[in-house]
């Protein structure tokens, strides 16, 4: 990808921002005794593998899954190790003082039906206020999160997300998932306007009655249609997230949905793979659903095909390569966390172990006991492992269990950017 970025990435140094932010970096690094100037050029090409840098506004967009550049919030990415004078050795291992990001399931609640969905299960207790939300913003932030993620349910559905997205400073990076249902022109500039930076749409087919029938509402192509185009009207960098099914996952039907895109003003499409959770939990035409590795080999080759054409289509991004053995691997419970609508805090969205709750507990500790059984970033998705063993079980499991599940699915091994890193 390095050949098809050269011309942004000359835009890059020719920009009196980027250089300074640079230099910055390499200052910040240089008290680490493994690191030398070269290696930064390590942790860039690495987070730019298999991407189409983009330029949005006075950033640029390196890769969708971490904060853009340059930024305070990637800053406080790098500064996310556990000792501040071997950061890079640290980045390195993936040792990490607060994970790079958490998605925060506002809410629950949500007016589609999606059988794919990962938050069907009863939490058994109310969600978080808006002041009890806000304080957990304060509390990740003042622990070094830099990317903070809003997710549900459907986040919209609740009218206090301006003022509890207002609460993120410029130390973090921000996204929101949404249908699009709620997502009207004025609610995407109110967004905008508490400092959203970035917005994704679900789209999951082309094909309009098919969207409708996985989303579980008849208008649900044209409400997310309709939405690409006011987030992106709006100034939010704006993405297309589609979950494709193995029968779908092809050049023809993800190309329609690029194109779709496209159309509607979107900066980027993410593509993600279904997990056994929801509906899909046991489905019965499983070999139809779930991608196998060889599914997501040639998934990896769309992608970077698509990155690599000049027609317009937005920037291409997948979460199996992203968190694949390719590039960062499934970092639950590590890089990423996630908190429920009612304060627990799970490795990930699909991977209901609560190690504790961060309204009553501290946040550094609860996420203290999940990093130490979460182990190094693994070469594969540790909710597909968990999934079968907690199958037709109450969810969320909590307890030593936890503990046992993810020790379990410890990994020896790195992914490739943390291999490349701990080269000589």
């Amino acid at each position: 990808m390095l050949t098809r970025n050269l011309p942004i990435l000359k835009e890059m140094f020719q920009d009196r921002r980027y250089r300074e932010f640079i230099f910055e970096l390499d200052e910040l690094l240089r008290t680490d005794p493994n690191y030398d100037a070269r290696k930064l050029t390590r942790i860039l090409e690495g987070t730019a593998r298999g991407e189409k840098i983009v330029r949005f506004g006075d950033r640029w967009v390196i890769s969708s899954f971490v904060p853009p550049v340059p930024s305070r919030a990637f800053m406080t990415f790098i500064k996310g190790g556990v000792d501040k004078d071997s950061l890079y050795t640290d980045l390195a291992h993936a040792r990490r003082s607060a994970p790079l990001s958490v998605h925060v399931c506002i809410t629950s609640r949500c007016p589609f039906r999606c059988e794919h969905c990962g938050a069907t299960y009863s939490p058994g207790r109310a969600e978080l206020t808006k002041d009890e939300w806000i304080q957990v913003i304060h509390d990740l932030q003042d622990f070094g999160v830099a990317c903070i993620v809003f997710s549900g349910g459907e986040p919209l559905v609740r009218d206090d997300m301006e003022e509890i997205i207002s609460a993120v400073d410029d130390r973090s990076s921000t996204l929101l998932f949404t249908n699009g249902a709620c997502l009207s022109l004025e609610r995407a500039r109110a967004l905008k306007e508490a400092g959203l930076f970035m917005l994704a749409v679900s789209i999951d087919s082309p094909i309009p009655e098919e969207q409708n029938r996985l989303r579980g509402n008849p208008n649900a192509f044209s409400y997310a249609t309709e939405a690409v185009r006011n987030a992106s009207e709006a100034g939010l960098y704006t993405l297309v997230s589609s979950v494709v099914y193995r029968k779908n996952l092809n050049k023809d039907n993800l190309h329609r949905i690029f194109e779709l895109a496209k159309e509607h003003g979107a900066h980027e499409v993410r593509i993600h793979q279904p997990i056994p959770r929801g509906e899909l939990t046991d489905p019965k035409d499983a070999e139809q659903i779930f991608l196998t590795p060889e599914d997501r080999t040639r998934l990896y080759r769309i992608q970077i095909a698509a990155n690599q054409t000049n027609n317009g289509i937005p920037k291409v991004s997948s979460f199996p390569y992203t968190e694949g053995q390719c590039k960062f691997g499934c970092g639950a419970g590590n890089l990423h966390s996630y908190i429920s609508s009612t304060g627990e805090l799970w490795p990930c969205d699909f991977v209901p172990l609560s190690f504790g709750n961060v309204v009553t507990e501290d946040l550094k500790e609860v996420y203290g006991r999940m990093m130490q059984v979460a182990g190094n970033p693994r070469q594969n998705c540790i909710a597909r492992a968990v999934g079968e063993k907690i199958r037709g079980r109450e969810l969320p499991i909590s307890g030593e269990e936890c503990a046992d599940l993810c020790t379990a699915c410890q990994s020896q091994s790195f992914p490739r950017f943390f291999k490349d890193l701990q080269a000589p």
